[in-house]
């Protein structure tokens, strides 16, 4: 569902490997980067996914709601190896799937975003040979219902033969049991506890020996480890916690290694070395350096592609890496870009670090940017993100210049190595508006129901809002990050629209492009006229949408309306300003 913000990644590749390579069993890519991705169409947003312990190398996934009671075998890189119909069971809300010791598959009926479901159940099949069969039937169907308040879930694991959810809450994850395993009586689930750190739960799995289980969200991993068997102690204790831009929807092991699926249909492949070291992982959507075509001049430099298992880590994918010639020279390595808009721009590089690294200076167009970057770590260490600096770059072709520029005194050598780039829009965001709302609305993926503000805006006056409230225009502060949050400024209604306003002054009549993140529907008008409207359910990233548009001198004025459907509800909104002269406010000033 979600779209990074409008990014730009730029890997470098050259027509020399090493001759190390990987295993042709192995993932050929590092861990930020999809080791597969579901291709069989019906497999629409993986909301569970488990690993076989019977068919080596066939994970099985499921869909959410609204679609066929239907699993999933494929491989690792998503490749269908069959479809197999679930008899005895619908699929109303499918959110997640689990397995057992005895090889049988827990299908959890657990979605409940109204928090009103009464029929809320996890339905059991014996796992099919997804080589030779084409349906399942469900043997035991096990009803229940929450202690004390009706909560959504999306996380399952199966522990010792006993079921257990893990419930999404804004504020907390909790999780739950059933006391006893009686088939078609509802039971009342028995609070095991609560996480610690962990909350908003999309998917839940445990290892095979029980001792480390593991949650996801939207945007983080965590794994606490423990003894098999004291659950409410195990997620009690510290995780270790790993922030990334997944979208994560599901997750389980595979031995001790993971494996995250989300809507996006991707698959992604954690090495357990990884999540034990907490390295945190770069953004997704880079790519391997050995994928992309030769586009590079070195000067006084040997490079070539590596593989990550020549550069000394157990898993896939590549760097670039290059070695000034001499040490005493200025080794530089040049790399054409393009950017879509003239404008200030965050360059970012995803870089490998250890003993034998040195020491890297950015150039942009002849420039240099930032101060130089120290790759030496006493450990060898793989994909760490650095911000190399902002520089200004136009529309079109662009020159990126990599220098060796020396080593740590401990330092063995003056490697440099590069994965991939990041070229992400860095003028300012607006961070003050008026908001207004909530209004109610008809449907749900737009924002089609017309007030006056669109018309007729006045800051000033006052409208009936929900429910006939009087609502008026106020003043909100966007987040540091440059999010507004109107969930916070507006109120929690859901079904709703709001507005935010804000004014820009430019010195001069200008050609600029509107930059736009927002969750979910929005619409926008620049100076009285409407410029943009997307439809539709979304998450927000920054600079989504990129709206060609013009200013006027002196002050302009930018309405936007967007929708909310429930849980978040925010919006980015910035204009290109290569040289820094625009100006926000929530009113004109003089």
């Amino acid at each position: 569902m979600k779209q990074l913000s409008l990014l730009l990644v730029f890997t470098i590749s050259i027509g020399l490997y090493t001759a190390t390579a990987v295993p042709p069993a192995a993932i050929d890519t590092p861990p930020w980067q999809p080791a597969g991705k579901y291709t069989h169409p019906d497999i629409r947003e993986s909301s569970g996914i488990v690993a076989s312990q019977q068919f080596e190398g066939v994970y099985w996934t499921l869909n959410d709601s609204g679609n066929p009671a239907t699993l999933y075998a494929t491989k690792l890189n998503g490749e269908l190896i069959q479809e197999i119909a679930v008899k005895g069971s619908g699929n109303f809300d499918w959110e997640a799937l689990g397995i057992d010791d005895k090889n049988r598959l827990w299908i959890g009926e657990i979605g409940n975003n109204s928090r009103l479901r009464m029929d809320l159940k996890v339905v059991v099949v014996e796992e099919p040979d997804p080589f030779t069969e084409t349906q399942t039937e469900v043997i035991a169907s096990y009803p229940y219902r929450y202690p004390n308040e009706n909560v959504d879930a999306e996380g399952l694991f199966v522990a010792n033969g006993i079921p257990y959810i893990v419930s999404k809450e804004r504020e907390r994850a909790v999780l739950y049991r059933f006391p006893a395993l009686q088939p078609d009586t509802k039971q009342v689930l028995e609070k095991v506890g609560e996480f610690d750190s962990a909350k908003f739960v999309t998917g839940a799995g445990v290892s095979k020996d029980a001792t480390r289980l593991v949650v996801c969200t939207y945007n983080a991993l965590w794994v606490y480890h423990g003894v098999a068997g004291d659950l409410a102690k195990m997620i009690q204790s510290t995780p270790q916690h790993l922030p990334h831009s997944f979208d994560g929807e599901a997750v389980c092991f595979d031995g001790n290694d993971l494996v995250l699926t989300n809507e996006a249909r991707d698959i992604y492949y954690l090495p357990q070395f990884w999540y034990q070291k907490a390295w945190p992982l770069p953004p997704k959507q880079t790519l391997s350096a050995a994928t992309l075509f030769p586009a590079i001049k070195s000067v006084d430099a040997t490079a070539q592609v590596e593989t990550y298992l020549a550069a000394g880590f157990d898993m896939g994918g590549s760097h670039v890496a290059f070695t000034p010639q001499n040490a005493r020279e200025e080794a530089t390595l040049t790399i054409p870009i393009d950017a879509p808009y003239r404008n200030v721009y965050e360059i970012r590089a995803i870089l490998t670090r250890g003993q034998e690294y040195g020491r890297v200076e950015l150039s942009a167009n002849g420039t240099v940017v930032g101060n130089p970057y120290d790759c030496y770590s006493t450990e060898a260490i793989a994909g760490t993100l650095v911000n190399l600096g902002t520089a200004q770059l136009n529309s079109g072709k662009n020159r990126i210049t990599l220098k060796s520029v020396g080593k740590a005194s401990e330092a063995t050598g003056y490697k440099i190595g590069i994965d991939a780039f990041q070229i992400l829009h860095a003028s300012p965001f607006v961070k003050r508006y008026k908001v207004l709302g909530p209004f109610p609305r008809k449907g749900l993926r737009t924002v089609d129901t017309p007030y006056p503000p669109e018309t007729d805006l006045d800051p000033n006056a006052t409208y009936e809002g929900v429910e006939g409230k009087s609502i008026s225009w106020r003043e909100a502060t966007a987040e540091t990050d440059g999010m507004l949050d109107l969930r916070k400024n507006i109120g929690l209604d859901t079904n709703v629209v709001g507005y935010a306003l804000s004014y820009i002054y430019a010195p001069k009549a200008m050609d600029t492009v509107l930059l736009l993140g927002s969750d979910e529907a929005v619409a926008v008008w620049l100076n009285g006229t409407e410029i943009h409207r997307k439809d539709g359910f979304r998450s927000v990233d920054p600079d989504t949408d990129a709206v060609p548009c013009q200013l006027q001198a002196g002050w302009n004025v930018v309405l936007c309306k967007t929708g909310q459907n429930g849980w978040y509800w925010s919006l980015y909104l910035r204009f290109t300003d290569a040289d820094g002269v625009l100006r926000y406010a929530t009113e004109p000033e003089e």
